[in-house]
């Protein structure tokens, strides 16, 4: 591809999460926002006249869109695959907003299409990609706080209403895992470079039947463990604490976070040294994801390396090896979807 030619965008799915990349897409001088789809024609024609978008189109006609080069999936997790899915099919790259499919089976199948075709594809956990997090895995890394042993996490919040249905509806995937209990999996997998070995959990449901509280317990090749908590429905501290052999960290905010505070010590109890860190984020985050799908395709690369599609696939059997230990499937599920 001309890397001085602009990437065309086109979004699926006109609702909270398409306003923030639509958002994004207008920073990046690389980018350009050309066509908005949904179900509801008329929800997509509202989109495009508020955000400046030329095209408002059906599902189908949005793939076979012929000035379209890369199609950002914002549907609901119940319809990623068959979405995303369907612009492969049709020749486009392929952003899909977290979490990438409802199971593992549906993520091999999309990461084989797109590999067919020589086509990127990539899930958009767009954290990965903030210079916080870029910042706080080198340190990790470079052995900051010496051999990493353990991970522990809290992720939950009292869902708005407006983001209640996508959460609470089986019929969409919902539950908190595959919404917000991927951020905390995902960041402790791109922390220390592997996926778990052995996966321990149990989950609390809700009266609509899917997982409102959940802890995940992870063993990693390299020896580290990790806890994490998670839920829709319990306002939590949402930090991280990073311990190793030679001091810890701790990440407040850890999702979108800007500071963390690193205390060393020389293998006893006490605390040697502090040191505080700021490392300042994009105001709309997603600036970010935005950038790594254009260098990707003017460099003619299918994945990322920062979000490989292989992590992608062992993070969605992580996730279903979990629901298997709670006896929990969503209804199109049992059909073999």
């Amino acid at each position: 591809m001309n890397r001085t030619k602009k990437i065309n965008w086109g979004i699926i799915g006109a609702g909270i999460i398409a306003r923030k990349m639509a958002d994004a897409l207008k920073i990046n001088t690389d980018s350009e926002l050309c066509a908005i789809a949904s179900k509801t024609i008329s929800k997509a024609e509202k989109f495009a006249e508020e955000f400046g978008i030329e095209h408002a189109y059906s599902y189908q006609e949005i793939v076979e869109s012929k000035e379209i080069d890369v199609i950002y999936v914002a549907t609901t997790h119940n319809f990623h695959y068959e979405n995303a899915k369907l612009a492969l099919e049709h020749g486009k790259h392929v952003l899909v907003e977290k979490a990438f499919t409802v199971n593992a089976k549906q993520a091999k199948d999309l990461v084989r299409i797109a590999r067919e075709k020589n086509l990127f594809l990539m899930e958009a956990i767009w954290v990965r990609f903030l210079p916080s997090y870029k910042l706080l895995k080198d340190k990790i890394q470079n052995k900051e706080i010496g051999e990493v042993k353990l991970f522990d996490i809290s992720f939950g919040n009292i869902v708005l209403p407006k983001y209640a249905r996508r959460l609470i509806e089986p019929d969409l995937a919902g539950g908190v895992t595959l919404d917000m209990g991927i951020y905390p999996i995902s960041f402790v997998c791109y922390m220390l470079g592997e996926l778990p070995c052995e996966i321990k959990s149990m989950t609390q449901f809700s009266e609509t039947g899917v997982d409102e509280t959940s802890c995940y317990m992870f063993r990693f090749p390299s020896g580290c463990f990790a806890n994490i908590s998670a839920s829709y429905n319990l306002k939590m501290k949402n930090s991280a604490e990073i311990y190793g052999t030679k001091g810890y960290i701790e990440f407040n905010q850890f999702v979108c976070g800007e500071d963390y505070t690193i205390l060393k010590h020389d293998g006893t109890n006490e605390i040697k040294d502090t040191i505080e860190i700021h490392e300042k984020n994009p105001a709309n985050g997603f600036v970010c994801q935005v950038e790594e799908v254009v260098r990707c395709i003017k460099e003619g690369k299918t994945e990322s390396e920062i979000i490989p599609l292989d992590e992608t696939i062992g993070i969605m059997e992580v996730m279903d090896k979990m629901r298997e230990e709670w006896g929990f499937q969503y209804p199109f599920e049992e059909e073999g979807k």
